[in-house]
């Protein structure tokens, strides 16, 4: 199988339409690349108790619009989505601004992804007054550097993420386009290797393959070949799940994996003659699923 990769520094807005990959979010990440660094942005999480949903990825792979996509499903089911406006000092205005505005920016057919995009998020996720979960979006710049090769990718805010007592479920994103080369897709399986030995008992992992609709393993809606596409993403990234075995000589007869594995689809952007791109929001069955798995990790 043949799979076309996108350099996200040189794509098109035509491009963006057809691969389902909006335009502002490219954008957003030109505007981090000149200054904007996330990892020079000091995180405060407040609530150490409650279940922590963390999304892991590079810059471009379409985190927040998953995010956006699981807030506007869950709001439909009568949960209650709010940032938590104290990850970030008070005269952070630009992010005071996303909490105050955040609904109508969800909730809008032109949605200021580009807002969102450039900055650490945080949601809480209640029900009936009760937190259920907190969800972190953070830029793929955040996350991991590549560059820093003296055996840990991680610093600063990640490490002290990693160091948190909550129970972490990581959102790990492993899109079939969203590295350029081989060697980005080994250096990122090792970057889930290096993950999974500082993870703590209580955690897990969630591999999301977003943007489904763009590969062949879609036999209708929510209707995916899991099987493989499963083995399709270890092909790229060879050795990705190895460390998320079950190697209980007992039980891996029946759970082989530690792991969960879903397919997403966020929807689809359509361009006005003016030029606006209008989101359509893709079938439901995706965040219901992803929701399930959530649920399920937050029991343990």
């Amino acid at each position: 199988m043949h799979y076309m990769e996108i350099n996200s520094t040189s794509i098109t807005r035509k491009d963006c339409i057809n691969f389902t990959m909006p335009y502002n979010e490219v954008v957003a990440v030109k505007d981090e690349e000149v200054g904007m660094k996330a990892e020079n942005k000091e995180l405060f999480i407040a609530d150490n108790h409650t279940p922590l949903v963390i999304m892991f990825g590079p810059r471009a792979c379409g985190k927040t619009m998953v995010l956006v996509r699981l807030t506007r499903y869950l709001q439909s089911k009568g949960y209650n989505v709010q940032p938590i406006s104290s990850l970030r000092p008070a005269n952070d205005k630009k992010y005071m601004e996303i909490c105050l505005n955040y609904d109508s920016m969800i909730k809008g057919k032109n949605v200021p992804f580009s807002h969102i995009i450039i900055t650490p998020l945080l949601v809480g996720i209640s029900t009936h007054g009760n937190r259920i979960c907190q969800i972190l979006d953070i830029p793929g710049d955040f996350c991991f550097d590549f560059s820093e090769m003296r055996g840990d990718y991680f610093k600063g805010n990640m490490d002290s993420i990693l160091k948190l007592n909550n129970r972490k479920i990581w959102l790990v994103m492993v899109n079939p386009s969203q590295f350029t080369s081989h060697n980005e897709r080994v250096l990122y399986a090792d970057v889930l290797r290096k993950l999974k030995e500082r993870e703590k008992l209580h955690d897990s992992v969630i591999f999301v393959l977003n943007k489904i609709d763009a590969t062949p393993f879609v036999v209708g809606s929510g209707n995916i070949k899991y099987s493989l596409a499963l083995q399709h993403i270890e092909f790229l990234y060879p050795n990705i799940f190895v460390p998320f075995r079950n190697v209980n000589p007992i039980t891996k007869w029946w759970r082989p994996n530690n792991f969960d594995f879903t397919a997403f689809q966020t929807g689809d952007f359509s361009e006005a003659a003016d030029g606006t791109l209008t989101f359509e929001e893709g079938p439901d069955i995706y965040p219901q699923r992803l929701w399930a798995f959530i649920q399920k990790r937050i029991r343990g």
